[in-house]
C-alpha cells in the first residue's frame, strides 16, 4: 500500500555538520587573519597602481596578492561545511551548505528508485564501490559512524551514493521503498 493513499505526509531534514576538531578552528582562524592581511596588501598595491605607479611588480605583487585573498577566503569557508539532507514524501534532496551562508544543490532522487539502502557494513557495499562504471557521490562528513550506502539510476547514470542519515529517516526510507532498505 502506498504511503500517499493513506494521506500520511513524511518528511525529516537533518543537517550533518562536520564535529568541530581544534585543528580545524584553528586553520578558520588562521586563514581569516591571512585573508585580512592579504586583502590589506592587495588594496595597498591597487592603491599605487592608481596613483600611476603602475609597473610590472606592482601588477604582479596585485594579481599575486588578491589571488591569495581569494585562496584564503575558499580554505577558510571550507572549514565550515555541513549537508542538508531533506526527506519529503519518498523524496531526498541533499545540499551542501558553505558557512551557513552558500547552498548547493547536489542531488534530488525518489527512494523507490533505489535497489538498495543499507549500512556500509552490508556485504554489497565493497562490490559496489569496486563496480566500474558506477558514479560515486560521498555527502558525509563522517560523525563517527552511521554510515549508509544507496544504489540507483537517474538520467540512465548509476550511482553509489555514501551518507549520514539519521535511524529515523532510514525507517522513513523503509516505509516508501520496504524491499530494498536494510536497517541496522
Amino acid at each position: 500500500m502506498d504511503f500517499r493513499d493513506r494521506g500520511m505526509n513524511l518528511f525529516r531534514e537533518e543537517s550533518v555538520q562536520k564535529v568541530d576538531t581544534g585543528l580545524s578552528t584553528l586553520l578558520y582562524i588562521i586563514t581569516y587573519g591571512a585573508m585580512i592581511f592579504f586583502g590589506i596588501l592587495a588594496f595597498v598595491f591597487l592603491t599605487a597602481i592608481m596613483q600611476g605607479a603602475l609597473n610590472a611588480f606592482s601588477a604582479i605583487s596585485l594579481a599575486i596578492s588578491a589571488g591569495l585573498t581569494f585562496g584564503c577566503y575558499v580554505l577558510r569557508n571550507n572549514q565550515r561545511i555541513e549537508y542538508d539532507y531533506t526527506f519529503t514524501n519518498g523524496m531526498l534532496d541533499i545540499a551542501k551548505v558553505i558557512n551557513n551562508s552558500k547552498r548547493k544543490k547536489l542531488l534530488s532522487a525518489d527512494i523507490k528508485e533505489f535497489e538498495i539502502i543499507a549500512p556500509i557494513s552490508d556485504e554489497g557495499f565493497n562490490r559496489m564501490l569496486n563496480h566500474p562504471g558506477i558514479k560515486k557521490l560521498n555527502y558525509f562528513l563522517n560523525r563517527g559512524g552511521g554510515l549508509y550506502y544507496g544504489v540507483f539510476t537517474k538520467d540512465g547514470v548509476k550511482s553509489l551514493l555514501v551518507f549520514e542519515p539519521s535511524e529515523e529517516m532510514v525507517a522513513l526510507f523503509k516505509k516508501v521503498n520496504p524491499r530494498n532498505v536494510k536497517e541496522r
